[in-house]
């Protein structure tokens, strides 16, 4: 994990709420139609509600955080907040989850109900535990990062949102809105990657082997059920691969690859699919 992310998650755990701190950015990727997207990152008063997202930034004093790591940031919550938070979730099970398969603490995470192409009982969650009755996150995508905060801290959404801080709230909806891959554009119906493999193998080389060595077995950091094979994880769950690849891994020293292209993300899971073909 990085310095900065280490030190926005010590702001993320702040027990005060006194005051507003925000860093902000606003960049063309983040234009919908003629309306910019703000992101903010903000700790407040609790008689100030959410951040919006047409807060105005307040300059950082050395450099704004881009949209990258907060993006980034707002995947690997989606993924398992608790411990980037440093908090226990619910004592017992999410009543959404009929799925015995599910740990107890598996079942208070984003990702077990809407999935890791964020289709929820749509997609990938159809035929995978654990699974839940739960609604798609594509149509949020663009929507104001408010509007999907209030759909998450909504009584009937099952998830203790009152135990979280606004600003994780806020940079899990930032994520939603305007952090979600587009799974048909580098899968095809099968799972295979649509890209190239052998320019995929320059990206491998250049930001994974040091880390995941030549046949990509080395310090994984999976889900339960994954063997120590990037390759298997690739070919038999893609959707979580990806995920993992653009956001990066939880409390883990993994590089988030959101700063490339679409086409290069295919590419590099092309590659991946390819190595330790041996393992089924």
């Amino acid at each position: 994990m990085s310095t900065v992310e280490r030190a926005l998650i010590k702001l993320l755990n702040i027990p005060e709420r006194e005051g507003v701190a925000v860093i902000g950015c606003r960049t063309g990727s983040l234009q919908r139609g003629a309306t910019a997207v703000w992101l903010g990152l903000a700790l407040l008063a609790g008689s100030l509600g959410l951040t919006t997202a047409s807060a105005q930034p307040v300059e950082a004093p050395d450099q704004q955080l881009g949209p990258v790591f907060m993006l980034s940031l707002g995947g690997k919550l989606y993924d398992d907040l608790w411990p980037i938070l440093e908090l226990a979730p619910p004592s017992g099970r999410n009543p959404a989850f009929a799925d015995r398969a599910a740990s107890d603490h598996d079942t208070w995470r984003c990702v077990s109900c809407h999935g890791w192409d964020y289709l929820g009982a749509m997609g990938e969650r159809a035929g995978a535990p654990p699974r839940a009755a739960a609604p798609s996150l594509v149509p949020l995508t663009g929507i104001d990062p408010a509007i999907i905060i209030e759909k998450i801290i909504a009584p009937s959404h099952p998830f203790p949102s009152d135990a979280l801080p606004d600003l994780a709230l806020f940079l899990i909806g930032a994520f939603i809105s305007e952090g979600l891959y587009d799974r048909d554009r580098i899968l095809d119906d099968g799972g295979g990657a649509r890209g190239d493999p052998e320019a995929g193998r320059a990206i491998f080389e250049g930001a994974c082997i040091n880390c995941h060595e030549l046949d990509g077995r080395a310090f994984l950091k999976g889900e339960v059920g994954d063997p120590s094979s990037l390759g298997w994880i690739a070919r038999n769950r893609p959707e979580q691969a990806l995920h993992k690849i653009i956001n990066g891994v939880p409390l883990a020293e993994m590089l988030s690859l959101r700063f490339l292209s679409e086409e290069a993300i295919a590419d590099l899971m092309a590659y991946v699919q390819s190595l330790d073909s041996t393992q089924r």
